[in-house]
Protein backbone atom coordinates (compact mmCIF):
# COMPACT_ATOMS: atom_id res chain seq x y z
CA UNK A 1 0.00 0.00 0.00
CA UNK A 2 1.51 3.32 -0.83
CA UNK A 3 0.53 6.83 0.12
CA UNK A 4 1.84 10.38 0.15
CA UNK A 5 3.43 12.80 2.66
CA UNK A 6 4.22 16.46 1.68
CA UNK A 7 7.87 17.36 0.45
CA UNK A 8 9.91 19.81 -0.09
CA UNK A 9 8.36 23.54 0.01
CA UNK A 10 7.63 24.81 -3.71
CA UNK A 11 8.37 28.39 -5.22
CA UNK A 12 6.24 31.20 -6.47
CA UNK A 13 6.48 33.12 -9.80
CA UNK A 14 5.33 36.07 -8.51
CA UNK A 15 8.07 39.40 -10.53
CA UNK A 16 9.50 36.66 -13.23
CA UNK A 17 8.85 38.89 -15.95
CA UNK A 18 9.83 37.79 -18.95
CA UNK A 19 11.90 34.79 -18.01
CA UNK A 20 8.73 32.32 -18.89
CA UNK A 21 9.73 33.10 -22.51
CA UNK A 22 13.32 31.49 -22.24
CA UNK A 23 14.26 28.92 -25.01
CA UNK A 24 14.02 25.51 -24.26
CA UNK A 25 18.06 25.06 -25.02
CA UNK A 26 18.91 27.42 -22.35
CA UNK A 27 16.40 26.21 -20.05
CA UNK A 28 17.85 22.52 -20.37
CA UNK A 29 21.40 23.82 -19.55
CA UNK A 30 19.94 25.34 -16.65
CA UNK A 31 18.27 22.45 -15.23
CA UNK A 32 20.91 20.33 -15.51
CA UNK A 33 23.05 22.66 -13.07
CA UNK A 34 20.60 22.49 -10.64
CA UNK A 35 20.47 19.87 -7.30
CA UNK A 36 16.56 18.28 -6.92
CA UNK A 37 15.75 20.71 -4.20
CA UNK A 38 16.60 23.11 -6.82
CA UNK A 39 14.86 21.81 -9.87
CA UNK A 40 11.34 21.06 -8.02
CA UNK A 41 11.02 24.95 -7.20
CA UNK A 42 12.42 25.59 -10.25
CA UNK A 43 9.34 23.11 -12.42
CA UNK A 44 6.81 25.00 -10.25
CA UNK A 45 8.05 28.34 -11.04
CA UNK A 46 5.61 28.44 -14.59
CA UNK A 47 3.86 26.60 -17.15
CA UNK A 48 6.47 26.54 -19.55
CA UNK A 49 9.68 25.54 -17.13
CA UNK A 50 7.23 22.76 -15.97
CA UNK A 51 7.08 21.72 -19.55
CA UNK A 52 11.19 21.91 -20.46
CA UNK A 53 11.46 19.78 -17.05
CA UNK A 54 9.29 16.85 -18.64
CA UNK A 55 11.62 16.06 -21.14
CA UNK A 56 14.18 13.23 -20.17
CA UNK A 57 17.30 14.66 -21.94
CA UNK A 58 16.80 17.55 -19.13
CA UNK A 59 17.55 16.01 -15.75
CA UNK A 60 19.13 17.48 -12.70
CA UNK A 61 21.66 16.93 -10.69
CA UNK A 62 22.02 14.33 -8.52
CA UNK A 63 24.43 15.06 -5.17
CA UNK A 64 25.25 12.75 -2.45
CA UNK A 65 23.37 14.16 0.95
CA UNK A 66 24.15 12.91 4.59
CA UNK A 67 21.42 11.85 6.48
CA UNK A 68 22.10 13.87 10.12
CA UNK A 69 19.95 13.02 13.14
CA UNK A 70 16.16 14.23 12.62
CA UNK A 71 14.92 17.51 14.50
CA UNK A 72 11.87 18.85 15.32
CA UNK A 73 11.28 20.32 11.62
CA UNK A 74 11.59 17.00 10.21
CA UNK A 75 14.45 15.13 8.44
CA UNK A 76 17.87 16.21 8.08
CA UNK A 77 20.22 16.31 5.50
CA UNK A 78 23.34 18.02 4.78
CA UNK A 79 24.63 18.53 0.93
CA UNK A 80 28.15 17.53 0.64
CA UNK A 81 28.74 19.58 -2.68
CA UNK A 82 26.62 22.65 -1.67
CA UNK A 83 27.53 22.67 1.74
CA UNK A 84 23.67 23.80 3.21
CA UNK A 85 21.49 21.46 5.03
CA UNK A 86 17.85 20.24 3.49
CA UNK A 87 14.87 20.03 5.62
CA UNK A 88 11.81 17.41 4.59
CA UNK A 89 9.17 16.80 6.54
CA UNK A 90 8.37 13.05 7.03
CA UNK A 91 4.95 12.72 9.35
CA UNK A 92 5.08 8.88 8.77
CA UNK A 93 8.05 8.62 10.12
CA UNK A 94 8.20 10.58 13.76
CA UNK A 95 7.03 9.47 16.59
CA UNK A 96 3.96 8.39 17.44
CA UNK A 97 2.45 6.86 20.70
CA UNK A 98 6.22 6.22 21.92
CA UNK A 99 7.01 4.30 18.31
CA UNK A 100 10.30 5.90 17.45
CA UNK A 101 11.13 5.27 13.29
CA UNK A 102 14.62 5.24 12.79
CA UNK A 103 16.68 5.13 9.84
CA UNK A 104 18.64 1.73 8.82
CA UNK A 105 19.71 2.21 5.71
CA UNK A 106 19.29 3.67 2.25
CA UNK A 107 19.62 2.98 -1.51
CA UNK A 108 18.38 3.67 -4.89
CA UNK A 109 16.58 6.96 -3.89
CA UNK A 110 14.82 5.43 -0.98
CA UNK A 111 15.60 5.68 3.24
CA UNK A 112 14.43 2.22 4.72
CA UNK A 113 12.66 2.78 8.70
CA UNK A 114 12.38 0.76 11.47
CA UNK A 115 9.86 0.72 14.11
CA UNK A 116 11.25 -1.50 17.27
CA UNK A 117 8.06 -0.80 18.93
CA UNK A 118 5.65 -2.60 16.57
CA UNK A 119 8.59 -4.63 14.57
CA UNK A 120 7.64 -3.08 11.75
CA UNK A 121 9.50 -1.42 8.15
CA UNK A 122 8.57 0.53 5.57
CA UNK A 123 10.50 2.61 2.18
CA UNK A 124 10.11 6.30 1.80
CA UNK A 125 11.10 8.20 -0.99
CA UNK A 126 11.53 11.86 1.03
CA UNK A 127 11.43 13.39 -2.18
CA UNK A 128 8.35 12.32 -4.17
CA UNK A 129 7.01 10.97 -0.63
CA UNK A 130 5.58 7.89 -1.52
CA UNK A 131 5.84 5.25 1.34
CA UNK A 132 5.98 0.95 0.79
CA UNK A 133 4.89 -0.70 3.97
CA UNK A 134 6.74 -3.58 4.19
CA UNK A 135 5.79 -7.48 6.41
CA UNK A 136 6.20 -7.39 10.07
CA UNK A 137 9.50 -8.50 10.62
CA UNK A 138 9.51 -8.62 14.77
CA UNK A 139 10.80 -6.20 17.38
CA UNK A 140 14.38 -7.79 17.58
CA UNK A 141 16.97 -5.10 16.44
CA UNK A 142 19.66 -5.40 13.77
CA UNK A 143 22.14 -3.85 12.17
CA UNK A 144 21.22 -2.42 9.17
CA UNK A 145 18.61 -2.94 5.75
CA UNK A 146 19.81 -2.84 2.35
CA UNK A 147 17.94 -1.95 -0.49
CA UNK A 148 19.33 -4.34 -2.87
CA UNK A 149 17.44 -3.96 -6.13
CA UNK A 150 14.82 -1.30 -7.26
CA UNK A 151 12.59 -0.81 -10.16
CA UNK A 152 8.89 -0.93 -11.45
CA UNK A 153 8.47 -4.54 -11.54
CA UNK A 154 10.25 -5.79 -8.00
CA UNK A 155 12.35 -4.52 -4.84
CA UNK A 156 14.43 -6.83 -2.70
CA UNK A 157 15.13 -5.66 0.41
CA UNK A 158 17.70 -7.63 2.77
CA UNK A 159 18.00 -7.09 6.71
CA UNK A 160 21.37 -7.85 8.72
CA UNK A 161 21.82 -8.71 12.31
CA UNK A 162 24.89 -7.58 13.98
CA UNK A 163 24.76 -10.88 16.29
CA UNK A 164 23.26 -14.00 14.42
CA UNK A 165 25.16 -15.07 11.14
CA UNK A 166 22.92 -14.83 7.57
CA UNK A 167 20.52 -12.47 6.46
CA UNK A 168 16.86 -12.05 6.15
CA UNK A 169 14.89 -10.99 2.77
CA UNK A 170 11.87 -10.18 1.19
CA UNK A 171 11.07 -8.84 -1.70
CA UNK A 172 7.56 -7.23 -3.64
CA UNK A 173 4.23 -8.73 -3.44
CA UNK A 174 5.58 -10.89 -0.22
CA UNK A 175 4.45 -10.85 2.96
CA UNK A 176 6.84 -12.48 4.89
CA UNK A 177 10.58 -12.55 5.39
CA UNK A 178 12.69 -15.35 4.21
CA UNK A 179 16.19 -16.30 6.28
CA UNK A 180 18.94 -17.40 4.61
CA UNK A 181 22.16 -18.93 6.57
CA UNK A 182 25.78 -18.20 6.31
CA UNK A 183 28.84 -19.23 7.60
CA UNK A 184 29.78 -16.04 9.67
CA UNK A 185 27.98 -12.79 10.70
CA UNK A 186 28.10 -10.51 7.95
CA UNK A 187 28.96 -6.83 7.93
CA UNK A 188 28.13 -5.92 4.16
CA UNK A 189 25.50 -7.00 1.21
CA UNK A 190 25.38 -5.77 -2.12
CA UNK A 191 23.76 -6.91 -5.92
CA UNK A 192 26.23 -6.10 -8.56
CA UNK A 193 26.04 -7.34 -12.06
CA UNK A 194 22.87 -9.34 -11.14
CA UNK A 195 25.03 -11.33 -8.19
CA UNK A 196 24.82 -10.88 -4.59
CA UNK A 197 27.98 -10.32 -2.95
CA UNK A 198 28.52 -10.13 0.81
CA UNK A 199 31.22 -9.18 3.21
CA UNK A 200 31.29 -10.75 6.46
CA UNK A 201 32.99 -10.14 10.05
CA UNK A 202 36.54 -11.57 9.43
CA UNK A 203 36.28 -9.49 5.72
CA UNK A 204 35.68 -12.37 3.80
CA UNK A 205 33.63 -11.31 0.42
CA UNK A 206 31.81 -13.85 -1.07
CA UNK A 207 29.97 -14.29 -4.13
CA UNK A 208 26.88 -16.16 -3.77
CA UNK A 209 26.60 -17.98 -7.41
CA UNK A 210 27.04 -21.33 -8.62
CA UNK A 211 29.87 -22.36 -8.21
CA UNK A 212 29.98 -19.78 -5.34
CA UNK A 213 33.81 -18.07 -4.72
CA UNK A 214 35.25 -16.59 -1.78
CA UNK A 215 38.04 -14.21 -1.24
CA UNK A 216 39.65 -14.02 2.77
CA UNK A 217 40.80 -10.75 3.99
CA UNK A 218 44.80 -10.21 3.41
CA UNK A 219 45.06 -9.57 7.19
CA UNK A 220 44.09 -12.31 9.53
CA UNK A 221 42.92 -10.28 12.44
CA UNK A 222 39.44 -11.21 14.93
CA UNK A 223 39.40 -7.41 15.27
CA UNK A 224 36.34 -6.06 13.97
CA UNK A 225 37.15 -3.13 11.07
CA UNK A 226 34.80 -1.43 9.03
CA UNK A 227 34.58 -2.72 5.50
CA UNK A 228 31.81 -2.45 2.71
CA UNK A 229 31.49 -2.86 -0.37
CA UNK A 230 30.62 -0.52 -3.53
CA UNK A 231 29.92 -0.40 -7.08
CA UNK A 232 30.92 2.81 -8.96
CA UNK A 233 28.90 4.53 -11.79
CA UNK A 234 31.08 2.29 -14.69
CA UNK A 235 29.83 -0.55 -12.91
CA UNK A 236 33.16 -1.50 -11.31
CA UNK A 237 33.04 -3.39 -7.79
CA UNK A 238 34.81 -1.83 -4.69
CA UNK A 239 36.17 -3.40 -1.10
CA UNK A 240 36.92 -0.21 1.25
CA UNK A 241 38.56 -1.18 4.22
CA UNK A 242 39.37 1.46 7.50
CA UNK A 243 43.18 0.85 8.82
CA UNK A 244 42.17 3.07 11.04
CA UNK A 245 40.66 5.95 12.73
CA UNK A 246 41.31 8.20 9.63
CA UNK A 247 43.22 6.06 6.97
CA UNK A 248 41.51 3.92 4.46
CA UNK A 249 42.07 1.20 2.09
CA UNK A 250 40.60 0.38 -1.50
CA UNK A 251 40.77 -2.98 -3.65
CA UNK A 252 38.84 -3.29 -7.13
CA UNK A 253 37.65 -6.53 -8.27
CA UNK A 254 39.70 -7.17 -11.55
CA UNK A 255 37.16 -8.22 -14.72
CA UNK A 256 39.88 -10.68 -16.31
CA UNK A 257 41.30 -12.50 -13.18
CA UNK A 258 38.32 -11.66 -10.62
CA UNK A 259 40.60 -11.02 -8.22
CA UNK A 260 41.22 -8.19 -5.76
CA UNK A 261 43.76 -5.70 -6.87
CA UNK A 262 44.75 -2.92 -4.24
CA UNK A 263 44.94 0.66 -5.87
CA UNK A 264 46.04 3.66 -4.05
CA UNK A 265 44.12 5.80 -6.54
CA UNK A 266 40.50 5.88 -7.78
CA UNK A 267 40.44 9.01 -9.98
CA UNK A 268 38.02 10.30 -11.28
CA UNK A 269 35.89 8.78 -8.17
CA UNK A 270 34.96 10.39 -4.73
CA UNK A 271 33.94 7.72 -2.38
CA UNK A 272 31.37 8.07 0.88
CA UNK A 273 31.53 5.67 3.41
CA UNK A 274 29.04 4.86 6.48
CA UNK A 275 28.21 2.22 8.16
CA UNK A 276 25.21 1.66 6.82
CA UNK A 277 25.51 2.23 3.52
CA UNK A 278 28.20 3.65 1.15
CA UNK A 279 28.10 5.69 -1.92
CA UNK A 280 30.36 6.57 -5.27
CA UNK A 281 30.34 9.79 -7.86
CA UNK A 282 32.29 11.23 -10.05
CA UNK A 283 33.44 14.39 -8.56
CA UNK A 284 33.59 16.47 -11.98
CA UNK A 285 29.75 16.52 -11.74
CA UNK A 286 29.82 17.94 -9.06
CA UNK A 287 31.33 21.24 -7.20
CA UNK A 288 33.38 20.79 -4.31
CA UNK A 289 33.77 17.78 -4.67
CA UNK A 290 37.42 15.84 -4.82
CA UNK A 291 38.55 12.93 -6.83
CA UNK A 292 40.97 10.51 -4.95
CA UNK A 293 39.43 10.65 -2.18
CA UNK A 294 37.07 8.70 0.72
CA UNK A 295 34.40 11.07 2.75
CA UNK A 296 33.73 9.85 5.96
CA UNK A 297 32.95 10.85 9.69
CA UNK A 298 35.46 11.10 12.30
CA UNK A 299 35.66 10.13 15.97
CA UNK A 300 34.78 14.04 16.94
CA UNK A 301 31.92 13.75 14.11
CA UNK A 302 33.07 16.16 11.92
CA UNK A 303 32.66 15.09 7.97
CA UNK A 304 36.41 14.84 6.43
CA UNK A 305 37.76 13.67 3.41
CA UNK A 306 41.41 10.79 3.52
CA UNK A 307 43.02 11.98 0.25
CA UNK A 308 44.24 8.56 -1.19
CA UNK A 309 47.33 9.69 -3.03
CA UNK A 310 48.97 11.38 -0.15
CA UNK A 311 47.40 9.51 2.83
CA UNK A 312 46.34 12.91 4.72
CA UNK A 313 42.89 13.59 6.08
CA UNK A 314 40.95 16.83 5.37
CA UNK A 315 38.62 18.58 7.47
CA UNK A 316 35.42 19.13 5.20
CA UNK A 317 32.55 20.30 7.36
CA UNK A 318 32.03 20.54 11.49
CA UNK A 319 28.55 18.71 11.45
CA UNK A 320 26.22 20.18 14.04
CA UNK A 321 24.48 16.97 14.48
CA UNK A 322 23.16 17.79 18.10
CA UNK A 323 21.56 14.20 20.22
CA UNK A 324 21.92 11.15 18.23
CA UNK A 325 19.18 8.35 18.45
CA UNK A 326 19.10 5.63 20.64
CA UNK A 327 21.09 3.15 19.10
CA UNK A 328 20.59 -0.46 20.49
CA UNK A 329 24.17 -1.68 19.23
CA UNK A 330 25.19 1.61 21.22
CA UNK A 331 27.57 2.19 18.07
CA UNK A 332 29.26 5.19 18.06
CA UNK A 333 27.19 8.89 16.49
CA UNK A 334 29.74 8.79 13.49
CA UNK A 335 27.86 5.20 12.89
CA UNK A 336 24.68 6.27 12.92
CA UNK A 337 24.52 8.12 10.21
CA UNK A 338 24.07 7.58 6.68
CA UNK A 339 24.68 8.46 3.18
CA UNK A 340 21.56 9.31 0.92
CA UNK A 341 21.21 10.17 -2.88
CA UNK A 342 17.87 11.56 -3.63
CA UNK A 343 15.88 10.47 -6.53
CA UNK A 344 13.00 12.07 -8.70
CA UNK A 345 11.45 7.87 -9.54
Amino acid sequence: MSAKVPRLVEGNSSGMGNWATLQNDIIGIIIKKLAIPDYIRFRAVCTSWNHACRDVSNRPRVDPWLMLPPIQLGAQFFCVPERKNQIIHLPSTVSLFGSLWAPIGSSHGWLIYFSQTHGTMQLVNPISGTQIQLPPIGRRAFSKAMLLEMNERNFIVAVLYGDQKGYKVTRKGSNSWSSVESKHILDDIIKHRGQLYTCDMYGTVELWAEPPRAWPDEEVTHQWRFRCLVETPAGDLIRVKRQSQNKFAVWILDKETFSWVEIDNIEPLALFVSYYNSVCFLAKDHPNLKANCIYFIDTNNNLCAFNLENGTKELVETLAIGLARNDYYRRPLRDQLLWFIPSLK
